[in-house]
């Protein structure tokens, strides 16, 4: 099973925020090819929505899918029971917008819309214009090309990719979802001149006003999801913007150094630099950091969990290898018998309810690290 781009992108991301496949008490998101190919599998994918993959559910009946083209990044979500593409309703433009709203599994009950033939020409026409418009600004490509995506500290890490400009502008000028412009002119609305050129981690945008191109593009940030759009200027041109963020990437490593250097942004009041250098002031020192992340690379990495010994509680293990194996219980007393079982396989951080799960009923376990790739 091929998993989209834009899926391995968001895991990464989940992987780093959360530290149970559970999240908010109900939500259950699947983690790995192996468990989405299960649920795949269990449920009749390939009969009943062959061009769609489920990525999570709500602990109960309803689950979240995706398209496997990676062009279509929405989530929708079905039932277990109907798994029919007429009934899709959408949750969220994509999975990274979903994560930031803290999945919710009943926020849109918009039935999925695709684009007319006309509607994508138009969208093509748009995106074509725009790109030309772009091309005029050598600062503009410029920034892009050389760009830093810089984690955990509000800065920017989404960048627009050229040939697709405007899709990158979904959310913010106009909503793909209903098909419809967000741009106004009343205070709040989103101007018809600003271009998003990057987001954070929280879908805040960075963007400029195309008014401005004779003062070389200041950099405005909004927060996303206030209800209107406040801009804050972060910087006076997309140059000075730029090299701001090249010092931050540099020394992303030296809190010493972010720490003086966010300090004098700050001093004017900023409220955007305000919150950047109090993230920086969160931020775990040197050696922490290199401990953190040693611990998370080997949280995630695979492990299996063997039965050495299935003890005195039989009849219990049977019934445990019959449910996770899904045989019958002729197949799984067999099962039973051999000398080391396969009961999990899957990141590290998870093993330890399946080994004390097995030893509480009396079995013994081995857990075996499996070599990084």
């Amino acid at each position: 099973m091929k998993l989209p781009s834009h899926w391995d992108s968001f895991i990464k991301i989940f992987q780093k925020k959360f530290d149970s496949e559970i999240v908010y008490d109900r939500v259950h998101v699947f983690q790995n090819e192996e468990v989405i190919n299960e649920r795949f599998t269990t449920y009749e994918f390939a009969t009943y929505l062959p061009g769609y993959i489920p990525v999570a559910d709500d602990s109960g009946g309803q689950v979240a899918v995706i398209s496997n083209n990676d062009e279509d990044a929405k989530v929708y979500f079905t039932s277990y029971g109907t798994l029919q593409e007429k009934d899709f309703k959408i949750l969220d433009r994509d999975l990274l917008h979903w994560m930031q709203q803290k999945f919710p599994f009943d926020k849109r009950n918009d039935k999925m819309t695709e684009m007319t033939a006309e509607q994508q020409a138009l969208f093509e026409k748009e995106n074509d214009k725009m790109r030309q418009k772009v091309n005029q600004f050598q600062s503009l490509l410029n920034f892009w090309k050389q760009s830093y995506p810089i984690e955990n500290l509000s800065l920017p890490e989404n960048y627009p990719v050229m040939e697709n400009i405007l899709a990158f502008q979904d959310g913010y000028a106009f909503n793909s979802v209903l098909t419809k412009s967000l741009i106004g002119e009343k205070k709040g609305d989103f101007k018809e001149s600003w271009l998003v050129i990057a987001s954070n981690y929280f879908a805040d945008p960075f963007f400029i006003d195309f008014n401005e191109a004779q003062e070389n593009f200041p950099i405005y940030f909004a927060f996303h999801g206030a209800g209107k759009w406040t801009p804050i200027k972060v910087a006076d041109s997309i140059d000075g913007f730029q090299e701001i963020l090249n010092k931050i990437f540099e020394n992303r490593f030296d809190k010493n150094y972010l720490d003086s250097f966010l300090k004098e942004l700050t001093i004017s009041g900023n409220e955007f630099w305000e919150e950047v250098y109090q993230n920086v002031s969160d931020m775990p020192d040197r050696a922490e950091e290199e401990q953190r992340q040693k611990n998370y690379e080997s949280d995630w990495r695979e492990a299996e969990v063997y039965i050495t010994d299935i003890g005195p509680n039989k009849m219990k293990i049977v019934s445990l290898l019959k449910k996770i194996y899904k045989l019958s219980g002729a197949e799984a007393l067999q099962m039973s018998k051999e000398n080391r079982i396969l009961y999990y396989k899957g990141p590290r951080k998870w093993i330890q309810v399946s080994v004390e799960e097995l030893e509480n009923l009396g079995a013994t376990t081995e857990i075996v690290m499996l070599d990084l790739e």
